[in-house]
């Protein structure tokens, strides 16, 4: 009798931590197969793209001295591989149409075409990276002058509306004051931050995960083991009085029963937009690569 009793309250037991035995045999199969592709440990990308040149800033527009070109090439170097993309800055002095939409159209296709040509990316060739084009036109029709911003790869997307803001906000707020080579290196330090902080994030979500889930087990073991189902509800006395076992007989009586009933709609709604692609959004180049970005007129 005893047997059977103790048996019938470890089957009790058992049945009440159901769940959180489940949880703990899942952490521990998640927590070998971390262990296994080292994802607790972060990995240093290295540029693997071997097909780009090695040229970062292009004045054809001549308005930077060589000395101004030597430090924005420095500082691009180290951005780069701070935000593991490549970043590229083409200055121009040309005709990109009289009309915003001519503007915006020849600015989109020169800057995706200059990096689709260059064979740029971080990663492999039209890959991970940005391309900053500022043109200085102007003639007797008006200004032209304006920044574009290529995006491509990750930074594609990465870099949403609020990003790109971010980045032009920072060129301008130094250019159009008058000092063009500190709003590019600003520009420069933005995006290279937006994919570093995209490599954080790619860093963690196994460990995230894995404490998360860890914290929500111990959440639920420490719980349920105030509570009465966590305690033994049956022993060898249970059942017993004057040494002879007790058993109470329990009986429901339904005086008055309803039903109600209800229709459930299994239509559901909902949805939302990628924060990638820039202000122009997601579109193909010329030679059939993705790109992001946006632009300004000034």
């Amino acid at each position: 009798m005893d047997k059977e009793i103790f048996r019938e309250a470890r089957k009790q037991y058992f049945k009440n931590f159901k769940v959180l035995f489940i949880i703990v045999a899942v952490l521990l199969a998640a927590f070998i197969v971390l262990l296994g592709k080292d994802i607790f440990q972060p990995k240093q990308r290295v540029r693997s793209n071997t097909q780009a040149p090695t040229q970062r800033v292009y004045d054809q527009a001549g308005t930077l001295t060589e000395e101004e070109i030597a430090r924005l090439e420095e500082l691009i170097a180290v951005e780069q591989d701070i935000g593991k993309a490549d970043i590229v800055l083409l200055i121009t002095n040309q005709e990109m149409g009289v009309s915003d939409y001519e503007w915006t159209h020849a600015m989109m296709n020169c800057a995706d075409d200059f990096y689709d040509n260059g064979k740029f990316g971080y990663d492999k060739p039209y890959g991970d990276g940005s391309l900053i084009l500022y043109n200085w036109y102007e003639d007797e029709n008006g200004s032209q002058k304006g920044v574009w911003l290529s995006t491509s790869g990750k930074m594609e997307r990465i870099i949403g509306s609020y990003e790109e803001d971010d980045v032009l906000d920072e060129l301008e707020r130094y250019l159009l004051n008058g000092d063009p080579v500190r709003g590019y290196s600003a520009a420069i330090s933005r995006l290279s931050y937006w994919g570093h902080t995209s490599e954080e994030k790619t860093q963690i979500p196994g460990l995230f995960g894995f404490l998360t889930a860890t914290l929500i087990a111990g959440i639920y073991a420490i719980s349920n083991l105030k509570t009465p189902k966590a305690q033994v509800t049956t022993n060898a006395a249970t059942f017993v009085h004057d040494h002879a076992a007790v058993m109470n007989a329990e009986q429901d009586n339904f005086i008055r029963k309803s039903v109600a009933t209800a229709v459930i709609s299994n239509n559901s709604s909902g949805g939302g937009s990628s924060r990638g692609g820039g202000s122009y959004g997601s579109h193909r180049s010329s030679g059939g690569h993705s790109h992001g970005g946006g632009g300004r007129r000034h």
